[in-house]
């Protein structure tokens, strides 16, 4: 079992984004289907390997930012949420990161508070540097520890403390130059604790992660740090598809080239979809910010569904054998390269007419006598729906 520390995210970078004018909503759809179709049923677990806990951790926040609730994300026998409550978390940043997923899964319990408490070290920091310092602030409020509580302030203290010369913050202690992703992670953290956004401190962090901006308005030219510099620009209480932060390009405009087909989001420019890079795009979509809890939404089935079938069962065949589908509204689509259908067992696909709407089959092509249909209907996110039924050929 694989478990990515928190300082995974001063490595990987990525950009997406659209119009904020509306355009939010469908990025978020088509990302949320991506992840729903990568849930293990049995687990619960999200991604490549069922119960990776990055990806896990990362989904549960994405849901919960998008208003949804992980107890009811569930493909199987296993919810979202009982996956991030099997969450691995024997090292500082794999416990700091959980405790945030667990506020998404509103899992959060005495014992997860005094385990994250057990990690603050005498100076009010969290072993790691700044990323591990910012994310102790994520978890404190996760758990409950509200502005003014003293393990708070002093993480505060530490964080600021922490700063480089240009007023940002830098992944790796020593470093003299700030980049974004450990400035973004700072930021959101010192708002999360409810720090003004008038702070000197803020107004400096503001500027240099503005500095930090591509001309495209991508951060580091990634997907990963545009999207949490996203996330840093809304707790600024800003728009990040606006004013300074999109004069000659949006970081959401730079995110959303990063989405393919499928609703995934490349972890790199010339990378494939994966499951970190789409949770954390998702969340800066969103408009979540961290630490969220579970939201009230209704979470839809995000499988494709297929609302009429001719003939019926049973009926026979006169002219054309057609079946009508739909994927879920905002979704990634159905793939007509990837649905099919079988007659007795035969793969007829080849001769069959597949558009992202229906599939039909001429009369002639089928055989004399009754026949066991068969239906295989994908959407571009990976989620299948199966219908079978008999109709009679006749002639």
């Amino acid at each position: 079992m694989r478990r990515a520390p928190i300082a995974l995210l001063s490595a990987t970078v990525v950009a997406l984004g659209a119009s904020v004018s509306g355009a939010w909503g469908a990025p978020l759809e088509r990302a949320l289907d991506y992840l729903a179709a990568r849930q293990d049923p049995t687990t619960g677990a999200v991604g490549p390997e069922a119960g990776r806990a990055a990806d896990t951790a990362w989904t549960a926040m994405a849901v919960a930012g998008a208003g949804e609730s992980p107890m009811r994300w569930a493909r199987g026998t296993a919810t979202l949420a009982s996956a991030v409550g099997a969450l691995p978390a024997d090292a500082t940043g794999d416990l700091l990161r959980v405790a945030v997923a667990r506020r998404a899964a509103g899992l959060v319990d005495a014992d997860l508070a005094a385990r994250v408490a057990a990690q603050q070290s005498a100076d009010g920091s969290f072993p790691g540097g700044p990323i591990a310092t910012a994310w102790g602030i994520l978890a404190l409020r996760a758990v409950g520890r509200a502005p003014g509580d003293p393990a708070l302030a002093a993480a505060v203290g530490a964080l600021v403390a922490q700063r480089t010369e240009d007023g940002g913050w830098a992944a790796t202690p020593g470093t003299a130059a700030s980049d974004a992703v450990a400035t973004a992670s700072a930021i959101q953290a010192l708002r999360a604790a409810r720090v003004p956004v008038g702070d000197p401190v803020l107004l400096a962090a503001r500027e240099r992660l503005l500095a930090l901006r591509g001309p495209d308005g991508a951060f580091a030219r990634a997907p990963v740090p545009t999207a949490w510099a996203i996330l840093a620009i809304r707790s600024l209480g800003e728009r990040p598809g606006a004013g300074a932060w999109a004069r000659g390009g949006s970081p959401v405009v730079a995110l959303q080239r990063f989405q393919q087909p499928n609703g995934g989001v490349r972890a790199s420019p010339s990378g494939r979809a994966s499951v970190f890079a789409t949770a954390i795009a998702a969340l800066a979509w969103s408009r979540g910010l961290l630490p969220v809890g579970p939201g009230r939404r209704l979470t839809p089935d995000r499988a494709p569904r297929v609302v009429r079938r001719s003939p019926a069962a049973g009926d026979a065949v006169r002219g054309v054998l057609a079946v009508r589908y739909v994927d879920e509204r905002g979704g990634t689509g159905i793939d007509p390269t990837r649905t099919t259908i079988t007659v007795n067992g035969r793969n007829i696909t080849r001769r069959a007419r597949i558009t992202p709407f229906t599939l039909q089959v001429r009369a002639s092509v089928l055989p004399a006598g009754t026949l066991g249909i068969a239906v295989l209907v994908r959407d571009r996110a990976g989620h299948a729906t199966r219908a079978e039924w008999t109709v009679v050929r006749t002639g």
